[in-house]
Parts: C-alpha cells; sequence; structure tokens
C-alpha cells in the first residue's frame, strides 16, 4: 500500500474537528470478535488517536510504527466495517462521516468503493468528509484498478480535480487517488494530472500533481517534466520533478537532465537529483557515476550524503575509494552513509579493502558506530563487536601485509634525516638575501645589524670613524 500523506491526514482530521478527549485505546479481543454495527464515542475516539500517531509516523519516517499503526486502524475498521457505512450517513455527525469515510478505506474491501464515490460526489457534503473520501480511496490502493465501473471511478475523481471552486486539499486527494486508479489499458489519461501541474494556481497541488506523474510512470510526462518542472523558479517543484524523473522508464531524456539538476544552485533539488540518476545508471553509467563522484564534494551535506548513499546502487566497484574517503566526512551523517554504501560494495573476496572502517568504531557518532559494526559484520561473518584491537588482529591474520610491525619485515627500513649534523646540534645560521651589481639575489649570512640588541642591556653600533 502506498503511504497516506502526513500532511492530508492532519489537515482533515482538523478540519473535521475531531478533538481526542479520551484514551481509550481500542476494542478489547473480546469485543472485536464480534462485529461492530455502532461507531460510539470512544471508538471514535481511538481511530482519531490512532489516525494522527500515523500521521506521526509517516512524517517522522518511523516506518515500524507505521506498519503496526497500519495492522491496527486495519484490523479496528474491519471489525467496525457495517458501523462505520452506517456512520457514513449520519446527518447530525460531520466528525462521524468524516471518520468513516477514511477507515472504510483501510478495510481493504473494495465493497466501500461506491459508498466513498458517492460521499466524494455530493457537493452539499461538509468538505473534510470528501477529502476523507478521497483518502479513504488512496488507502484502498491497487483496488481500484479493478473496481467494475472504472469509468465513473475516474470521471468522480476528475470533476473535483478540475473544478476551481474545490478545496487545495480536495484537489490534492482526488490527484492522489487517481495515479492510483490509473491504467492506460483501460483508457485512462493523464491531461487532468497534467492541468493540474501546468495550471493550479496553489503549489501544493502542482506538487501532488508531479508526485502523480512519477508514480503513473508514463514517459509522456517526461517533456513537461523536464522543460516546466525542473525550470520552475520554485525549488520545491524542481525537487518533485527531479523524484519524479527517477521514476519514469526514460533514461535516454532523464539522465542528462537529472544530471544538470544536479548543479541546481538549491542543495534540496541537487540532493533529490542524485537519488533520482542512480535510478537509471544501467542506461548510461559513466554519467551517473560522474555526477554521483562530484555530489561527494558538494558543500551541502545532504547531498553528499544522498550522493553516498545513491553509489551503492550502481554496483561500480570504482566507488569504494571515493566512499572511503567520505568516511572521513566532518558531518556524521555523510560518514554513516559511506559506510552502509561500503557494506553494499565491499564484497567478502574484497574483505581487505573494509579494513580502514576499524577507526570509525571509536566514531564521536554513536550512528556511524552502529553502521561500522553492521558493515563490518556483513562483509567478514564475524562480530567482534566494538574492540578494535580484536578486528585488526582479525584482518592483520588475514592480510599480515596489513600489521604496522610486519611492515618492514625482511627488508631495510628506510632512513629518514633528522636535521642534525655531526657535532650532534642543528644548524643555526640563517641566511638573508644580497642583491649583487648584476642585479641577481644571491644568499650572505645575516650579521648583527644596528640598532639590534646581541646582549642584554647592550647595543652593537657602529664606531666612530669605521
Amino acid at each position: 500500500m502506498r503511504r497516506l500523506s502526513a500532511f492530508a491526514l492532519v489537515t482533515t482530521l482538523s478540519a473535521a474537528g475531531l478533538v481526542v478527549t479520551g484514551c481509550y485505546s481500542g476494542p478489547t479481543r473480546e469485543e472485536a470478535i464480534a462485529d461492530k454495527t455502532y461507531l460510539d464515542d470512544r471508538a471514535l475516539e481511538s481511530f482519531d488517536k490512532q489516525l494522527r500517531d500515523l500521521a506521526d509516523a509517516i512524517q517522522s519516517g518511523n516506518e515500524m510504527q507505521e506498519a503496526s499503526l497500519r495492522t491496527r486502524i486495519s484490523e479496528g475498521a474491519r471489525t467496525y466495517q457495517r458501523a462505520l457505512v452506517s456512520a457514513l450517513y449520519d446527518d447530525s455527525s460531520t466528525p462521524r462521516r468524516a471518520t468513516a469515510a477514511i477507515l472504510l478505506g483501510f478495510t481493504g474491501d473494495s465493497q466501500v468503493i461506491t459508498a466513498l464515490l458517492n460521499a466524494l460526489a455530493d457537493t452539499r457534503e461538509h468538505d473534510s468528509v470528501r477529502v476523507n473520501a478521497a483518502m479513504g480511496l488512496q488507502a484502498l490502493d491497487d483496488k481500484l484498478r479493478d473496481y467494475k465501473e472504472h469509468k465513473k471511478l475516474m470521471s468522480t475523481l476528475r470533476v473535483p480535480m478540475m473544478d476551481a471552486t474545490s478545496s487545495m486539499a480536495l484537489r490534492r486527494a482526488c490527484i492522489g487517488a487517481y495515479a492510483l486508479a490509473y491504467d492506460a489499458a483501460q483508457g485512462d489519461t493523464l491531461l487532468p494530472v497534467r492541468d493540474r501541474f501546468l495550471g493550479d494556481p496553489d503549489i501544493r497541488v502542482q506538487i501532488a500533481a508531479i508526485n502523480a506523474l512519477g508514480d503513473i510512470g508514463d514517459p509522456v510526462a517526461v517533456p513537461d517534466l523536464v522543460g516546466v518542472g525542473l525550470r520552475s523558479p520554485e525549488p520545491e517543484v524542481r525537487a518533485a520533478s527531479a523524484i519524479a524523473l527517477g521514476r519514469i522508464p526514460d533514461p535516454a531524456r532523464c539522465i542528462p537532465a537529472l544530471a544538470d539538476a544536479g548543479n541546481d544552485p538549491n542543495a534540496g533539488v541537487r540532493r533529490e537529483a542524485m537519488d533520482a540518476i542512480s535510478r537509471h545508471h544501467g542506461s548510461n553509467p559513466e554519467l551517473v557515476y560522474s555526477t554521483l563522484i562530484a555530489g561527494l564534494s558538494d558543500f551541502d551535506a545532504q547531498v553528499r550524503e544522498s550522493a553516498a548513499l545513491s553509489l551503492a546502487r550502481l554496483q561500480d566497484p570504482r566507488a569504494i575509494e571515493p566512499l572511503l574517503q567520505a568516511t572521513g566526512d566532518r558531518t556524521a551523517v555523510v560518514r554513516q552513509a559511506a559506510v552502509v554504501s561500503l557494506g553494499v560494495l565491499i564484497s567478502a573476496e574484497r574483505e581487505r579493502e573494509a579494513y580502514p572502517l576499524i577507526d570509525l568504531l571509536s566514531d564521536n557518532s554513536s550512528e556511524v558506530q552502529a553502521a561500522t559494526l553492521s558493515t563490518l559484520s556483513r562483509i567478514t561473518r564475524v562480530d567482534h563487536g566494538t574492540d578494535q584491537p580484536r578486528w585488526r588482529e582479525h584482518f592483520w591474520k588475514k592480510y599480515p601485509e596489513l600489521n604496522p610491525s610486519l611492515m618492514y619485515e625482511g627488508k631495510a627500513k628506510p632512513r629518514v634525516s633528522s636535521g642534525i649534523n655531526s657535532t650532534g646540534a642543528r644548524p643555526t645560521t640563517r641566511t638573508t638575501p644580497r642583491t649583487t651589481q648584476q642585479g641577481r639575489t644571491t644568499q650572505q649570512p645575516r650579521t648583527n645589524q644596528p640598532g639590534r640588541t646581541n646582549q642584554p642591556g647592550r647595543t652593537n653600533t657602529p664606531r666612530p670613524g669605521r
């Protein structure tokens, strides 16, 4: 299931006027055995809290918590499915209808699509209910493409998308549902989405349309994304366009455009361009590789991080040395990204190249330390924890040439000049330039100059007559 937007979840729930006033944690095991026919206030408050927690988990990138919450919400929604259908038509409570609309999508049952489309098409309905109906359709994901009345579904979504009087939230939600339901084999068209991208007055709707074009993945959208999206004065639009181009299978046109985006004046755009171009690496490996290597030297840490992570996708062993250098980056997230990628690129057969990573086990960042231990264990298939001496012993045993004490075994050590002369003292004579009559500069010993003190309390001055 594709992610619901955290922004959209928070917006629609706030618009519905839902306020969590209790601490109910959901139906008990005994209560969940039978289907519920009524959505009481306790269940309403519980679902509202879970939806808000889900929005927070998505926004913070906590994937484990997100997955757990989705499971809990889905289980609860299925238990209350009949009650939710009834609540969708409860004229006495707008919050109840709004909550029911989005939760019906979490049931995963395509039979609820008709009810959600009816709520979406009702222009007399409160905007929050219509928005949540579109969000509920998004939650059904691929069930939308199999809906028996596909053309009706798409036309119902198009109307609010194209209606200038529709709210921003409603237009965005309909665009997301339209992209999920899109099926070229059934004659669907990109024109409504393209229209929102190029003509909507709200940048948030434009970005939603760009995301939809990337999700749909039709190469027909590439010229607009390159010629308009990447040239937009708004960096958010340029960044979204770069992401979308990374999802569309048209490397011949996408790679050069993304390579140019790697030089964008905005760091956020460059960061997304690094990730996006790496997804097309098989078609032009040299240009992709050179773009990512340049990204490792970017002055913005997040761009360097993105480049380091993206290099792993190339599976190019040439990236090992640049990534080893990146483990010395001044920013911890870059060091961590480099270590993670090295764990992908360095195979067990090339284990020796992981030796420098041992120093990072004492990095001042706990995240870098953890990533280093994971990478070393993955490559060597042993685990010595953060015990650096044991790790060095492991490598020295297999690769004696790495042991400093054995570096010159059987060989003469190089002689190093100490700068001390035969008398045991270092030379102290300094020289100053002297200009000859021919204008050339030579060196001569510096002597005491007039007015300079040679001994305490005494000043060397020329004697009269000399």
